[in-house]
């Protein structure tokens, strides 16, 4: 296959439609699939792109490579978009370089979804040409970049291990900062037990006794799909968690979204029950043979005292995992890194690729990178 080629923008509903573009996904690209682009073609809940597409690499009739591009301004509040914010909470930068970040680095352009941020090639395209689709690819995500007026590009969250991906955006410009680490955990075991047999026997002591908690108070747990009612008791208990953590996103904005994600991707819902008042969640997105750990929620007047996150956060889905032999792994993404190793995930080291396209966000960029330890 030749390296010549040529590449275009789809819409969403192009992309979503487009049996080439699905068959550029695997179950680890959720945010890449056409479900999720249905959901993000709703334009609804707190974090509504400014500008979205997505682009693709052509070679004739065959489409070589693909990527998402979501445009993010100050609009949105929240770290998980913000690309300004994803660098702030890094170690080391303080107020006033956060400030300097959202006006050298916004409206930002974020590539390549959410979780694992790539570029897509079809399974089978030999590895030179794969190369050659990606690194066109990413200049093409990058004039489009221009095109909008962003003045920074960002692939947010890169697989440490994936050497070919890295190269490519460190040849077109990208400087690699920090990411913190995406965490997967493998259930195909052949039953909760057997899970729980692979821990250490002090890890196994306590999840019995946060089990036996549940139970000696009364809670009655479930496992539900998205529909109905069932959006909106998600949707109210996933706002207390937000208001908690100073997110700016409104319990309207939440109903919206898991109404529009329980119209197009499948999804279970783990519940906890005192009395009939519902008071702990975890929403879970399902693509392939993987869970995606995608919200929680929790009244913590009901549930004071009780280990909730750890039961419908642990427990509860890797039981459903272990159960269910088409679910292999469950994708707990970032953050919470202890809570999730002594539970059994892997942690899969991440970077963080930014390129400035101004002067501005380059000054802002290098005394940024002073402050900032290297990306391993």
């Amino acid at each position: 296959m030749s390296t010549r080629g040529t590449g275009r923008l789809l819409t969403l509903v192009e992309a979503g439609r487009s049996a080439s573009w699905a068959a550029l996904c695997d179950s680890d690209d959720l945010f890449c699939t056409a479900p999720w682009l249905a959901v993000e073609r709703d334009a609804v809940g707190p974090w509504v792109p400014a500008r979205s597409a997505c682009l693709v690499r052509t070679d004739g009739d065959h489409v070589v490579a693909g990527v998402t591009l979501q445009q993010f301004d100050r609009a949105v509040g929240d770290e998980t978009c913000r690309v300004d914010k994803m660098v702030r909470s890094l170690t080391g930068c303080d107020d006033a370089l956060g400030a300097e970040l959202e006006a050298a680095l916004l409206p930002s352009l974020m590539c390549g979804g959410w979780f694992n941020s790539t570029v897509l090639t079809p399974p089978g395209l030999p590895g030179p040409a794969a190369g050659a689709a990606r690194r066109a690819a990413i200049a093409e995500a990058v004039a489009t970049a221009r095109s909008w007026g962003s003045p920074s590009v960002c692939f947010p969250y890169v697989d440490g291990a994936d050497a070919g991906l890295r190269a490519a955006l460190r040849d077109a410009g990208f400087r690699e900062l920090p990411a913190p680490a995406r965490h997967v955990l493998d259930c195909d075991h052949p039953s909760y037990e057997a899970y729980l047999a692979t821990l250490p026997s002090r890890r196994r002591v306590r999840m019995r006794k946060e089990w036996r908690q549940f139970q000696e108070a009364g809670v009655v747990t479930d496992q539900m799909p998205l529909e109905g009612a069932t959006v909106e008791r998600a949707a109210a208990l996933a706002h207390r968690l937000d208001q908690k953590y100073g997110e700016s996103s409104t319990a309207g904005q939440l109903t919206e979204w898991f109404a529009a994600i329980a119209r197009h991707v499948p999804a279970t819902v783990f519940t906890a029950s005192l009395d009939g008042r519902v008071f702990a969640m975890t929403l879970w997105l399902h693509c392939g043979e993987r869970l995606y750990g995608f919200h929680a929620g929790f009244d913590y007047e009901v549930g004071r005292g009780l280990p909730m996150y750890s039961v419908v956060g642990y427990h509860l889905p890797i039981a459903y995992g272990c159960a269910h032999p088409g679910v292999k792994v469950l994708e707990y993404g970032i953050s919470a890194d202890e809570a999730k190793l002594l539970r059994g995930t892997r942690a899969l080291p991440q970077t963080l690729a930014l390129l400035p396209l101004t002067p501005r966000a380059e000054a802002v960029l290098t005394k940024l990178e002073d402050r900032l330890p290297s990306p391993a």
